[in-house]
């Protein structure tokens, strides 16, 4: 638990128990009724339900990433049949064994449901995500259910999909770094389907996961990022073809897997050739939406002012952007009631609604388009005023602040951000 304090209780000498902290507060209000306490060591306190119920065999804590594979190969080993519950901050997953083997898992954490699994697969859209989960509420039907009656997936690709979900919450189970477990000898018997996975193949599987995860994660941060071509003259290997086929500047890690119909490991493998191989190369994911475009170019501002202010040029510098702003162009409306504030930086709340009264048919680009401007003014006009040993290292802070911002070599134009010494633009060799 993040906070650990926020999850206090307090047992007075009358023997009353207080909630302390909000988190804990919350948990009894959600377990109101009779309990029973057990026997238990001084420093832990255990309850259960004062009614009938089913043996719970194992319980403990979880400190560590992977701290819970020693559990699982324990229930698997001794060939138990039951369901083990591991809770964390992100929700609360279940693993059903019988014999040794995986054969069904349940989740409450969003990216594991199998709409979600589904939609990652590219088996349904968002839309059709949407409307089976409304459909679901409706009727009172399962996920999987309503997607067969409303005809968005088949029964073999439901089927398949959900052994891979009970795989993917598997492997997150395996990655929870800190929580409860607990193992009940009892079963769910509502599971949708039924499969028969060896627990010690998952084992081994999600140990080179974790372990290969953290290698890719040195040049992929994460699956949103955008996987750009190098235009490397050069035959890419048959084995990643299928994944270098949808690489093209625009779609992220993500979005390729959901053409292709792999999940974001299988996919981050393959990726991770590519940019070895000097075929692609990663940029990070530009942001959708007025106010995220503006907090995108908000620190590049910021560093450009606060360099300026650190040499005594902040005046010259705003008077400059003031002139390029100011004089009947569209950087009044767009600026209005929006700033400059005092570092330089813009309210994105007031740029997106003035944005909304100016823009056309793709809003978005036309604002990244003119920041791109007022930036490269900026870092133009401050390169004219700074000390020339100054303007290199600002140039290079500002292409970096500027990453998710880029527009890929081959999508589009940006304006020169050149400075007054012919210096190349600041976003090249990003």
């Amino acid at each position: 638990m993040a906070d650990r304090d926020d999850a206090l209780l307090r047992v007075d000498s009358t023997g009353t128990v207080h909630p302390v902290g909000r988190v804990a507060s919350q948990m009894l209000r959600a377990r109101n009724g009779e309990w029973r306490i057990q026997w238990s060591p001084s420093d832990v306190i255990f309850l259960r339900a004062d009614r009938a119920g089913p043996v719970l065999k194992l319980a403990g804590e979880v400190r560590a990433p992977g701290a819970v594979c020693d559990t699982i190969s324990l229930i698997a080993q001794s060939n138990w049949h039951g369901e083990l519950v591991v809770v964390d901050e992100t929700g609360m997953r279940s693993l059903y064994f019988d014999q040794g083997n995986l054969v069904g898992a349940a989740t409450t954490v969003e990216a594991e449901r199998l709409g979600e699994v589904l939609y990652r697969f590219g088996v349904v859209t968002r839309t059709q995500v949407e409307e089976t989960v409304a459909s679901a509420k409706a009727t009172g039907k399962r996920f999987g259910e309503a997607a067969l009656e409303l005809e968005f997936v088949t029964q073999k690709e439901l089927f398949e999909m959900i052994r891979r979900q009970a795989e993917e919450v598997f492997f997150g189970t395996m990655l929870v770094s800190e929580g409860m477990f607990y193992f009940f000898d009892r079963y769910e018997a509502q599971m949708l389907t039924r499969h028969n996975l060896p627990t010690a193949g998952l084992l081994m599987e999600g140990a080179r996961r974790m372990d290969e995860m953290r290698y890719f994660r040195e040049k992929i941060p994460s699956e949103t990022y955008i996987v750009v071509p190098t235009g490397k003259d050069k035959k890419v290997p048959d084995e990643l073809a299928e994944v270098f086929a949808q690489v093209d500047g625009k779609r992220s890690v993500a979005e390729i897997g959901r053409r292709i119909g792999q999940l974001e490991f299988e996919v981050s493998q393959a990726v991770f050739q590519l940019l070895s191989g000097g075929f692609a190369t990663m940029m990070a994911p530009r942001p959708e939406g007025a106010e995220a475009i503006v907090d995108a170019f908000n620190p590049g501002l910021a560093e450009i002012h606060r360099r300026c202010d650190e040499s005594g040029k902040g005046g010259e510098l705003r008077d400059g952007l003031s002139r390029f702003a100011t004089g009947g162009g569209v950087y009044d409306p767009l600026f209005m009631g929006a700033g400059p504030l005092a570092d330089g930086t813009l309210k994105p709340e007031r740029v997106a609604k003035n944005l909304a009264a100016l823009a056309g048919e793709d809003p978005d680009a036309w604002l990244t388009q003119l920041l791109h401007e007022y930036v490269g003014f900026a870092l133009f006009h401050a390169g004219s005023i700074l000390p020339r040993e100054v303007e290199p290292e600002l140039v290079s802070a500002v292409t970096e602040i500027l990453k998710p911002v880029r527009v890929p070599e081959g999508q589009g134009s940006e304006p020169s951000m050149t400075g007054p010494f012919g210096d190349a633009s600041i976003l090249d060799d990003v």
